[in-house]
């Protein structure tokens, strides 16, 4: 169970609407069953793009790109009697990092040969730059993650769930289409990673819920607010 389902199936639980299993059929839809029969289906809300025909969440990208930036920092240990904080931002389409590593760490080497102590950018490509501060303090490594920018990111909330919940709808249903008519009433439960399950108005006024679903939430995956669409 992964952690948005592990989010959803308090909810039915606070309902005290009968037993709650966990993948009653195995790896198919749903992915809970409540009392033997209300199917619960479970989806991430977050912001996406499309890639060779199916969602991609951006955080698919932006995660394990932070963690290979964070150990490529370390690989330098401590150097000279000074810390930078190294930023890096990022847009789409991004080089394979077995081809992005290697020029940022050569950015790395050569910035060292002559450190500047204000903030510095450094372009590593068209999609790829990073930026160096030197700390206030000196620290047990030269260089340390300040974070990073994914400007493919943000924009106006409302927008931004409208947009990815119309998207994630249609891919939910096709999806449950072929296991539809073994249980009569039919939850889809998304994790609102975009909106923590505000807004409800605005939301309302330009999404409308699919005939083949009985239920439509949005959940906060912070403090367990809920409403229905």
């Amino acid at each position: 169970m992964n952690r948005d389902e592990n989010i959803v199936e308090a909810y039915p639980n606070s309902l005290h609407l009968g037993k709650v299993v966990y993948e009653p059929d195995g790896k198919v839809p749903p992915d809970f069953l409540v009392d033997g029969r209300i199917a619960v289906e479970v989806r991430r809300l977050n912001q996406h793009r499309q890639v060779e025909g199916r969602s991609r969440g951006l955080e698919e990208d932006s995660i394990p790109l932070h963690q290979r930036f964070e150990n490529l920092l370390k690989e330098f240990g401590k150097k000279g009697e000074a810390t930078w904080f190294i930023t890096f931002t990022f847009h789409r389409p991004l080089l394979n990092w077995r081809e992005l590593k290697p020029k940022v760490r050569e950015a790395l080497f050569e910035f060292l040969q002559s450190p500047v102590d204000e903030a510095w950018r450094i372009p590593i490509n068209d999609h790829f730059e990073i930026t160096t501060l030197r700390a206030s303090e000196v620290h047990n490594r030269t260089f340390l993650s300040g974070g990073h920018s994914d400007m493919d990111a943000g924009g106006w909330v409302v927008s931004e769930i409208i947009r990815n919940l119309t998207a994630y709808l249609i891919e939910k249903t096709k999806k449950v289409i072929p296991y539809r008519s073994k249980y009569p009433t039919w939850w889809l439960i998304f994790v609102d990673h975009i909106g923590h399950a505000r807004d409800e108005q605005e939301v309302r006024k330009h999404i409308a819920r699919p005939a083949e679903w009985n239920r439509v939430l949005l959940l906060s995956p912070v403090d367990g607010h809920c409403y229905e669409i």
